[in-house]
């Protein structure tokens, strides 16, 4: 339980990170009106249930799913399962984003929706046809990441991009479909 709290407070952190001057106030301002830190919240303690190995804890979870699902998917507009992995410092904004269930997603990930990260819909969803993401992955509006693609650490992909290749490290892509606009180190 100490894991996923440490994951929620370094999601705040990325809510918290652009004002300097931080008082109880304002922390407590932050969690309050940004609907991506209620998803976080939700999304790491659901995750732990469901997953966890001890049965009365993954029954709670399996008997909370509904609630979750009502709550991230009609209220929050976010339809993220929680058996995508994220890493920590999850930053969400605005809404409409839809993962599919197998994507894997590193550290400092920042959404800006809406966006997908999908299959290519041939049938059996499995961890091959389904997104990869790497470390310090920024994604703006209107993205669509699609199929077995695998996205490298530190790359921005732009707004509306279509993305159905791999994305080396350290690069900017845009356009539709995604090609490489810049590399920088």
């Amino acid at each position: 339980m100490f894991k996923v709290i440490k994951l929620i407070v370094s999601d705040w952190k990325r809510y918290t990170m652009l004002h300097k001057k931080m008082n109880l106030f304002l922390l407590i301002v932050v969690l309050l009106r940004n609907p991506g830190m209620y998803f976080s919240i939700v999304y790491r303690v659901e995750r732990y249930l469901l997953l966890h190995k001890f049965f009365p804890f993954k029954l709670l979870g399996f008997l909370l799913y509904p609630g979750y699902f009502i709550f991230t998917y009609y209220i929050l507009d976010i339809d993220i399962s929680p058996k995508v992995s994220i890493g920590k410092s999850l930053y969400v904004h605005n809404r409409g984003i839809i993962f599919t269930e197998k994507v894997i997603a590193g550290n400092n990930l920042t959404l800006i929706g809406p966006i997908i990260l999908g299959t290519k819909g041939l049938g059996i969803v499995d961890s091959a046809d389904a997104p990869n993401l790497g470390n310090n992955v920024t994604i703006f509006t209107g993205a669509r990441i699609i199929g077995g693609v695998r996205i490298g650490n530190n790359v921005f992909v732009g707004a509306n991009a279509v993305v159905v290749k791999n994305v080396s490290s350290n690069s900017i892509v845009g356009g539709i479909p995604a090609k490489l606009i810049r590399k920088y180190k």
